[in-house]
């Protein structure tokens, strides 16, 4: 199988001549926005009420199912991705693996892949993870170091617990013969021999080990994600991703990208988590009503007019700059072509 970080060069189209597109290249569904951990960069950790702690729940299956059903109906080529993740952790819905089943079923994407802490991981879930085809799982570490990883997290969960479990996922493979699913373990860059460790620590139980570049969430008051995750290091990370930046006008989210919340919001975003760019509800319309609706595509001539500031929550992003997360540059596409 590809590594999960060549991915995004692979087959690559150039955006700007195939817009618009029939269907979204990706879709988000969030099993849950629910986690069992409380990370210093991220919003999970936060004490204040706001929209993300008012809409923290499980999807209910019905719901996940007729998002399935939807997409099935909708016209026109596979999903480049359906990613069963978004703002919590996934497998705290146990009906995680009956989402996975009915996805594969469906056959609605070319690869279906989710992002976990493995915390919550078993060898019961690992077999159906294998079962139903996974493609992808990518995993995320907060450090290799056990006192660090319980001040990020603000839990004592003992990291050597989620290397078991990702060794006992490798094993369920093994006695499958499969490939499924390709294991991708990431850590945010430590700055420091921490990464070292961190490779070392899961080259046995991972088909590929990584470093990722640090990143913002949408700014809210009172609140700096990177500060309070490297603190001494801030300056450092903050250089780091301003060298690793682009001066792009369009955030190419909205022309590729659809999320389904938990709750059923749809957004054409998968980091707003104080759901400003929510532009419909699953409950209430069908996803391709939404994607080609007047709200949509007022959103996304928002983005090439350069008016992202009248959009409470693009206003305060800038990860649409970063060229580690963000490859496609649509600044300049004709408006009289959106349609």
């Amino acid at each position: 199988m590809i590594k999960y970080t060549d991915l995004k060069s692979t087959n690559r189209q150039n955006l700007k001549e195939i817009l618009p597109l029939k269907k979204p290249f990706t879709v988000l569904i969030e099993p849950s926005s629910l986690c069992n951990f409380r990370c210093v960069q991220c919003f999970q950790s936060f004490k204040e009420d706001n929209y993300f702690s008012g809409t923290k729940m499980n999807m209910p299956l019905t719901r996940f199912k007729g998002v399935i059903d939807q997409l099935k109906k909708w016209e026109g080529s596979k999903l480049k991705v359906l990613k069963l993740n978004l703002y919590g952790e996934p497998l705290f819905n146990t009906d995680f693996c009956e989402m996975l089943r009915l996805a594969r079923e469906a056959d609605i994407a070319e690869r279906i892949e989710t992002t976990t802490n493995a915390s919550l991981l078993n060898k019961k879930i690992a077999e159906k993870l294998v079962e139903y085809e996974l493609d992808y799982v990518r995993v995320s570490i907060y450090s290799p170091d056990q006192r660090k990883h319980q001040e990020i997290t603000g839990s004592k969960f003992d990291i050597r617990k989620i290397h078991e479990n990702l060794k006992a996922l490798q094993n369920v493979k093994k006695r499958a013969a499969s490939k499924h699913p390709f294991i991708a373990v990431k850590m945010l860059d430590a700055y420091s021999s921490e990464n070292e460790a961190f490779m070392e620590m899961y080259k046995d139980v991972a088909d590929e080990v990584y470093i990722e570049k640090p990143h913002s969430w949408i700014k809210v008051s009172g609140t700096d994600f990177i500060k309070d995750y490297y603190k001494d290091k801030a300056a450092k990370a903050i250089d780091d991703s301003e060298k690793n930046s682009s001066p792009r006008i369009a955030c190419p989210m909205a022309f590729t990208t659809m999320a389904v919340r938990s709750n059923g919001d749809v957004s054409p975003c998968c980091v707003d988590f104080i759901g400003g760019t929510n532009l419909g509800n699953v409950d209430d319309s069908r996803l391709e009503e939404i994607w080609n609706s007047d709200r949509w595509f007022e959103f996304r001539k928002l983005q090439l007019q350069n008016r992202k500031h009248e959009n409470y929550s693009c206003a305060r992003c800038d990860i649409f700059r970063n060229d580690y997360y963000t490859k496609d540059n649509i600044d300049g596409f004709p408006l009289e072509k959106l349609r």
